[in-house]
This record gives structure tokens, C-alpha cells and sequence, in this order.
């Protein structure tokens, strides 16, 4: 697992942008938290970090190069609240959304994205890097689906509470990725 380090206008992971503005002022990409269960930390897709594109070998950083495009629409939890031991235990189901141009070839590709836990939107407590697979069939130009993961636990602080802590999703950008995702105002499909 990379490290994080908290910097003045975002957070990175060593080697690899995560973020552009700090969590708190960040806007949302899609969440949807299932209170019934008990108290629930927010969970959030990092709009910067929403969408990847990528290119084929030696074609353009433009959209004539690009191979395909995939984005994080929406974020789905539920969770578990011990107020005996403070403890919340989440289990998150992301949704994914990839396009390609036309193509009879069937592909499949491998896609990094994270799952962090912030308290105050500006530290990061853990972070966790996962990996999607795409797959287009012979002929298909698009593919939605979804990733499930089971248990990311959460320990409060002492005098914390639940609201203070938020799990942010995102896919594992470098800089270059992030800075496109800039330049084209790719945020959400």
C-alpha cells in the first residue's frame, strides 16, 4: 500500500496524484449512504479523480487518441455502528462506466482506483488501492459495472464522531491523467 502525504492544495499518494483541492471544498461525484443500519461515515467519488482516459501506444494525448475512457459514477454504502467500541465497518458498492471508440476486437483491460478514509476531509487515516477490470466484448463500445468491496473499518478517536470521518473513492491517477482530466473537464460521464 503507498503511503499518503497530505499536501497544501490536495492530497497525493507518492508517485501518483489523487487529488487536486482539499476534500472539504471538493465537489461530489455521486453517494448514497444506507443509514439504517446505524450511523454512517459519507462516503464520496473525488470528482478530479472520476474519470480515466487512455491512449493508444504513439497515438495523441487529444481525444483522436484515445483508447478508452472509464469513470466512477456512484458510490452505494452501508454499514455497521458498535457504539460500545466506536467502530464502523462499511461495505461500498462503486459503479463504473467505460466507453471506447468502435472496435470487432474484444478487450479487456486493468484499471487501479483507491479507497480512502478521511477525518475532516484533510487527513487521510488509510488508503487502500484496488483494481477494476474492463471488458468489451467483440463489437461493444460500452461497459457498466460494478465493484464491490466488503469491510472498510473505521476506529473513532476519542470524542470523535462518526460524521467527522468520510471514505473518498477514486481512480489512481498520475499527474499527466489528472491534468487531462483538467484540460477536457472530465469529471463525470
Amino acid at each position: 500500500m503507498t503511503e499518503p502525504v497530505v499536501a497544501g492544495h490536495g492530497f497525493f499518494a507518492r508517485g501518483a496524484a489523487i487529488g487536486c483541492m482539499l476534500l472539504g471544498a471538493m465537489a461530489l461525484i455521486g453517494c448514497t449512504t444506507d443509514r439504517d443500519k446505524g450511523l454512517c461515515p459519507t462516503a464520496f467519488v473525488l470528482a478530479p479523480t472520476s474519470s480515466l482516459t487512455v491512449f493508444r501506444v504513439g497515438a495523441p494525448a487529444d481525444p483522436s487518441g484515445e483508447l478508452y475512457t472509464v469513470w466512477m459514477g456512484n458510490v452505494r454504502t452501508s454499514c455497521d455502528f458498535d457504539k460500545t467500541k466506536y467502530v464502523t465497518d462499511s461495505s461500498l458498492r462503486i459503479a463504473f462506466h467505460a466507453k471506447r471508440a468502435p472496435s470487432m476486437e474484444a478487450a479487456a483491460y486493468n484499471v487501479p482506483y483507491f479507497v480512502a478514509v478521511t477525518h475532516h476531509g484533510d487527513r487521510i487515516m488509510a488508503k487502500q488501492i484496488f483494481t477494476a477490470q474492463i471488458v468489451f466484448g467483440p463489437g461493444q463500445v460500452t461497459s457498466d459495472f460494478q465493484q464491490s468491496i466488503d469491510s472498510t473499518v473505521i476506529h473513532l478517536a476519542r470524542g470523535k464522531k462518526v460524521g467527522e470521518y468520510a471514505i473518498v473513492t477514486g481512480l489512481q491517477l498520475t499527474k499527466s491523467q489528472l491534468d487531462y482530466n483538467t484540460k477536457m473537464n472530465r469529471y463525470a460521464p
